[in-house]
């Protein structure tokens, strides 16, 4: 199976005090996953490593996950000026709730030579998104 891993996973995983709810299910998640081919968005690293992870004293632990070999982080060019161009368009013609990083994913999920089988989030409309283009989810 191939996963792609949103920002909200690695929150509920690494600060279970900001998602208690979910950090379980975090927990069960990565252990399942852990032999898996993991796609990480360079977005979503963007968003969870910041100045209170690298406090944590956690750093350590997280580089060396991200340092396995089963774990592919993904640039994210090739599906920027879409998403910008569909963030706005849906934030300012749709005024919908948007997110660049949930974009970029939607990109990266409907990128068939990156053949995901699986999203991990706990965003229910990028879960639904997934759903549409018959990913599983979490």
């Amino acid at each position: 199976m191939r996963y792609i891993i949103d920002t909200c996973f690695w929150i509920a995983l690494y600060s279970p005090e900001k998602e208690p709810e979910q950090s379980v299910e975090a927990e069960i998640i990565s252990e399942l996953i852990e032999t898996s081919t993991i796609y990480i968005p360079y977005p979503t690293l963007y968003e969870f490593l910041n100045s209170k992870f690298s406090r944590k004293g956690l750093v350590f632990n997280f580089e060396k996950l991200l340092s396995r070999p089963n774990f592919i982080k993904v640039y994210d060019e090739k599906y920027r000026e879409k998403s910008m161009s569909d963030f706005f368009e849906k934030a300012i013609k749709y005024k919908n709730d948007v997110s660049l990083v949930d974009e970029i994913i939607k990109g990266m999920i409907e990128d068939k030579k990156l053949k995901i089988d699986y999203l991990v989030s706990f965003d229910e409309g990028l879960k639904n998104f997934a759903l549409s283009r018959g990913l599983k989810t979490n």
